[in-house]
């Protein structure tokens, strides 16, 4: 881990004009350097970079940060490279923290126990063997280090010379306690190791040889690893995931036969439903993932779940659809590459999917679907992305273009909910507390945080409450301390506005309406639920609000 002093002297000593004309022809326009965006194709230039507040921005594509996230993006790298390269160009030294964290000695354990592992596999004939029936070569099964877990308890048998203790292998889920006592987790089954986006080893699933049940296992939960809030295969995809659609499929074995044949854009779920956590991993990559789900019905009944954890998080999911009793890896080993390829360019998006095979004669058919529908496209966070799907489906069933039928009401398309207006003056709190510290306070002095719904501003608002005293209290820092590259951009493009920063009266005048119009809300609802005692709660904060915009006016 590096020295914080140390990524803050990168921060400030980095001439962000210097440092991105190495990579783009920058042209002084104004007190703002323009050109060629890096990241997406284009003729006219819409990208910026600040040398004021050292950051950049494009309004093509909307991808923005510090020196730090453009380097990062750029290369491809994560942040403790991204730092490293920036310090090299400094001339800096760059010095570790003597610690490596409180969990270090489980990654070093965890570390140990994969090339256990693999060492296990060369010494098996009967997995290596297993293994090429799958079709695996040799560089696929380095490049992923899958290994094998012998029968019996041979790891922990062997755990002296590997120089690990019982407490550490069973704190990293390698061994648990039974009633006859410590036995390994994993036994007779090929060995998956799952890695962070920094490529350490932080659990491990296994396979049977044979069919026995469970086919599949994954390490438990520990202090590194939690399965819903990890992707098998995303540290392997990370290089590609940017530039390529990310195809999502079920099985470690439908990526791994992917990846064989040079499918590298796949990561898969872990065997277990898509996760709200999981959905924003890959949002940190693309806003587009294509789901590719085994043929069967349980396998459309995991997509259709998939859909809607994905609109949530405002990722677009598109669908593959397979033929029945086909999975990924059936077909790439049928089909190869190309007709892999041809599938991936057949995709639909979620409205397709939702109405493939379904019966739509009646009018009592037509509005399940149109209200199955318009209940998907309330979850998309985006008013615009929502207005364009509403009025596909609109067009499709031919009813009014502003007009949706779901649940017995009728919803206005093209009206946002009240929510979404909310949304829109918490944006502007924030962007005027990420420039100012002490806008910053009012909002942690009045939870802001608490308030807010949409994930990403949610995010912000917690992350300012939280640094809004620290002394080197900047956007650029604030940007380089957020790990979404979406919600980093969303920040640069609020720098580059050129609003006036309310005063800090102002400022507090307008906090204390958006908690005033949440108490209001938030009391509608009680009222209507019949939760008086949520409603007294509510009475008191109001009661409490007002007497603090008494005493500060007197």
């Amino acid at each position: 881990m590096i020295k914080p002093e140390i990524v803050e002297r990168v921060r400030q000593e980095t001439d962000i004009v210097a440092l991105i004309g190495s990579y783009v022809q920058l042209k002084k326009t104004g007190k703002y350097y323009r050109g060629l965006c890096p990241f997406h194709s284009e003729r006219s230039p819409s990208f910026y970079v600040s040398p004021e507040r050292q950051v950049f921005h494009c309004f093509g594509c909307g991808t923005g940060g510090t020196a730090i996230t453009f380097v990062m993006r750029y290369e491809k790298l994560e942040f403790p490279a991204a730092v490293r390269l920036l310090a090299r160009r400094l001339g800096i030294k760059v010095e570790d923290e003597a610690s490596g964290g409180k969990y270090q000695l489980l990654y070093d354990v965890c570390e140990k126990v994969a090339r256990f592992y693999e060492q296990m596999l060369l010494k098996s004939e009967v997995a290596r063997g297993y293994l090429s029936q799958r079709g695996l070569t040799s560089n696929t099964i380095k490049r992923f280090r899958l290994g094998f877990a012998p029968g019996g308890n041979y790891l922990r048998g062997q755990s002296a010379k590997l120089g690990l203790n019982d407490e550490l292998l069973v704190k990293a889920g390698l061994v648990i306690s039974i009633d006859t006592g410590l036995v390994d987790y994993f036994r007779e089954r090929v060995i998956f190791p799952i890695f962070s986006l920094s490529g350490k080893v932080i659990g491990f699933g296994g396979r049977v040889l044979d069919n026995s049940e469970p086919k599949y296992l994954n390490s438990p939960d520990t202090p590194i690893f939690h399965k819903g809030e990890n992707l098998y295969g995303i540290f392997q995809a990370k290089a590609y995931i940017r530039d390529e659609i990310p195809v999502l499929v079920e099985g470690n074995f439908d990526l791994l036969s992917l990846a064989e044949k040079g499918i590298n854009n796949v990561v898969a779920s872990l065997g277990t439903a898509l996760t709200n956590e999981q959905a924003l991993l890959l949002r940190r990559f693309n806003q587009q993932v294509i789901l590719c789900y085994d043929g069967d019905e349980a396998g459309r009944k995991a997509c259709r779940r998939s859909i809607e954890t994905l609109l949530k998080v405002g990722v677009d999911p598109q669908v593959v659809i397979l033929p029945a009793g086909e999975d990924p890896d059936s077909i790439v080993r049928k089909q190869g590459k190309d007709g892999f390829k041809a599938l991936l360019e057949g995709k639909v998006d979620f409205v397709d999917f939702i109405l493939k095979d379904k019966k739509l004669n009646s009018v009592i058919e037509q509005r399940t679907a149109v209200k199955e529908l318009a209940g998907l496209v309330q979850l998309i966070p985006d008013d615009v992305t929502r207005d364009l799907y509403a009025n596909r489906i609109a067009r499709i069933f031919k009813i009014e273009p502003n007009r949706l039928l779901t649940g017995g009401q009728i919803v206005s398309i093209g009206t946002v909910p009240p929510v979404d207006n909310e949304n829109r003056r918490a944006e502007q709190l924030l962007a005027a507390a990420v420039r100012e510290r002490e806008l910053a306070r009012i909002l942690k002095e009045f939870s802001v945080s608490e308030l807010i719904t949409q994930d990403d501003l949610k995010k912000i608002a917690r992350m300012l409450e939280e640094h809004c005293d620290d002394e080197d209290y900047s956007p650029s820092r604030l940007m380089d301390l957020i790990d979404d590259e979406q919600v980093s951009s969303k920040i640069a493009s609020w720098i580059f506005r050129e609003e006036k920063i309310p005063s800090v009266a102002e400022f507090r005048n307008q906090v204390c309406n958006y908690r005033a119009r949440w108490l209001h809300r938030e009391l509608e609802r009680a009222y209507n639920l019949g939760d008086n005692e949520r409603v007294e709660q509510l009475i008191r904060e109001k009661n409490r609000l007002r007497q603090k915009i008494a005493a500060r006016k007197e």
